[in-house]
Parts: structure tokens; C-alpha cells; sequence
């Protein structure tokens, strides 16, 4: 029995000290209710920094919605971002995959208008994404009805459209604050197969 313990407590030190596990820990030392926290879409970055979603128990008990965050990885450990109003600049950069940046950028020039008049909401796509089967379970069990479109070789996941861009902005901020999924608001695409 006592090789046995000695032998739980070698694994359970031996895991201590990965890049996520030190990512979160900087996290939670952002939280109101460390002890509480969970965590969703936990993925790295080619630049060796950790992204993902993580929500909390506030003061009352009860839990926040799902806030994106960035744990920038420094020689001395990790520095976390939480994106606590969904526009933080900093999260984006680190966490939305390049191309996803670039629709973003494009979308919030100020010429940009959707032609339509209409707005949608993109599923952010790569590793946030995961198994398109699993997505559309999550979207559907959230009371979110989605479009899945076959663009450039890969699935896109959309919802909308919707009549402006305020209502689409509100729509992405239930999809993470109830989902954890991370996305855009572009203009409506009315040509998109």
C-alpha cells in the first residue's frame, strides 16, 4: 500500500509544471473563486503560449460566463490575459488563428459593410473547432442554429443571419458566455455554398 502511494504521489508530481497546467495557474490568480474555475478549448499556440476559455464563481456563488484568455509564456513562467468584455485586443491577436484575424481586421475597417445589410456570426475555425459532429451538438444543445459551409477545402460554421451588427455581436457574446466558443462577426456572405 505504501509503494502504491509513494507511486500516486511521484505521478501526480511528475504531471506539475506543464505549459498548461503553469498557464492556468496564472489564470486562476486572475479569478474571484480559483477553486471554482473551469476550463474549455485549452490549446496552444506555435509561439508556445495557451489559450482557451475559463468561467467562475463570483462572490454570489454564482458562475460568470465563459471568458476567453491568453497565457502568454514568458522565460519566468506565464502571464495570463482574460478577455473579460469580449473585445480585448491582446487575447485576439494571440488566440485567433491568422486567418480568422485577417477576416476579423477586414470586417471592422470602416468601409466594411455587410452588401446585404445582414450580419453573421463565424465559428472562429482551427483547433477551437474540434470535431464538426461534436460542434454541431454543442451549437444545437445551446438553442444556436447553425450553418455549415464547405469553403476553400474546409468547414465553416456560421449563425445568422442578422438584421444588424449589434444583434450579431450580442449573439456571439451568449455563444461564449454559454458555449465557450470563440467567434466572429462578419458581414452576411449571401454567396457562401
Amino acid at each position: 500500500m505504501r509503494n502504491l502511494t509513494v507511486m500516486a504521489m511521484f505521478l501526480v508530481l511528475g504531471g506539475c509544471g506543464s505549459a498548461v497546467e503553469n498557464a492556468a495557474k496564472a489564470v486562476l490568480a486572475q479569478v474571484d473563486n480559483p477553486k471554482s474555475a473551469r476550463f474549455n478549448n485549452v490549446r496552444s499556440t506555435p509561439e508556445g503560449n495557451i489559450c482557451g476559455q475559463v468561467k467562475y464563481k463570483d462572490a454570489s456563488g454564482n458562475y460568470s460566463g465563459y471568458m476567453a484568455y491568453a497565457a502568454i509564456r514568458h522565460d519566468d513562467g506565464y502571464e495570463a490575459v482574460i478577455d473579460r468584455d469580449g473585445n480585448n485586443a491582446t487575447v485576439r491577436a494571440i488566440c485567433t488563428a491568422p486567418q480568422d484575424l485577417a477576416l476579423a481586421q477586414m470586417s471592422g475597417n470602416a468601409g466594411a459593410q455587410a452588401s446585404t445589410g445582414k450580419w453573421q456570426v463565424r465559428i472562429a475555425s482551427g483547433s477551437n473547432m474540434g470535431n464538426i459532429t461534436d460542434m454541431a451538438s454543442r451549437l444545437v444543445e445551446g438553442g444556436f442554429m447553425a450553418n455549415f459551409v464547405q469553403q476553400n477545402g474546409e468547414t465553416q460554421v456560421y449563425l445568422g443571419p442578422y438584421d444588424s451588427k449589434a444583434e450579431a455581436e450580442q449573439k456571439r457574446g451568449e455563444l461564449m458566455a454559454s458555449k465557450g466558443i470563440d467567434s466572429l462577426v462578419l458581414p452576411f456572405d449571401s454567396t457562401a455554398k
